[in-house]
């Protein structure tokens, strides 16, 4: 095992380290101890479905981009699902090992194609929140489709926290924007207005390998599925840079498949 890899195991760990169980026994963290750094304004990078169209290398455009990623030097960054085409052992290992060259922490969201029996053992807890400066994140898992009560019962619980400034995160949007498609979240009303009833800033998904932005009420959401598994409905590859400060702003950055 190489020590970039090593690295990469231990910020799990570390991350463990620092959990408290709240009474729906998902993990919070204080994203101070885990991060290490007292930066602010910061800003974080978000990527959504780097995973190969078969096999278990990873594309060459995802690894372009993580060269990039590098060169905004974010705070942290967050992926949002499907890093391998299938959750075994090999794929994860090899995911591991290509995102290892990523220069900072790296929280998971789990994807459809991640959920398997490996998961936790290889990138760690599926539901669970952490907190830096004046924000709240917070990361569910709808891989299979749906939010269950006690995710939806988790969520209510974070976002009545006190941070100027609230993200969510899951890898299957609530909605399909494109006509005639339905590649969504099913029974998703309630998980909508728990967000419009909690001033929630951004919700972030990713699953549909396009980008797409609509706000909804007081919250942005933006659907990122570009970063290196086959495009769709004209998408690009990219991902977002994201300036957190007393306000929030956003920007997409295109990367080439050369």
């Amino acid at each position: 095992m190489n020590k970039k890899y090593t690295a990469l195991i231990l910020i799990i760990f570390v991350v463990s380290i620092f959990s408290v169980l709240d009474n729906t026994e998902y993990k919070t963290y204080n994203g101070e101890k885990i991060i290490k750094e007292d930066i602010y304004p910061y800003k974080f990078v978000f990527f959504g479905d780097n995973r190969p169209g078969s096999g278990k290398e990873q594309p060459e455009v995802f690894i372009k981009m993580i060269k990039m990623i590098n060169e905004e030097n974010p705070l942290f960054i967050i992926g949002g699902g499907d890093f391998v085409i299938e959750g075994t052992p090999e794929n994860f290992k090899e995911f591991l090992r290509v995102a290892a060259d990523l220069k900072a922490p790296l929280f998971y969201v789990c994807g459809n194609h991640d959920d398997s029996k490996y998961y936790k053992k290889y990138l760690g807890e599926r539901v669970y929140s952490f907190t830096y400066k004046n924000s709240i994140f917070i990361v569910l898992d709808n891989s299979k489709g749906f939010l269950d009560k006690k995710q939806l019962e988790f969520l209510k619980e974070q976002l009545k926290r006190s941070f100027e400034h609230k993200f969510v995160f899951m890898h299957i949007p609530p909605f399909d924007p494109r006509t005639g498609e339905s590649h969504c979240m099913i029974n998703s009303e309630e998980f909508m207005n728990i967000i419009k009833e909690n001033n929630v800033d951004y919700v972030f998904c990713s699953h549909i390998h396009f980008y797409y932005e609509k706000k909804i009420g007081d919250t942005v959401f933006i659907i990122s599925g570009g970063a290196g598994a086959p495009l769709v409905h004209n998408g690009f590859y990219h991902y977002i840079v994201v300036n957190v400060s007393e306000n929030i702003s956003f920007s997409v950055v295109r990367c080439e498949d050369e």
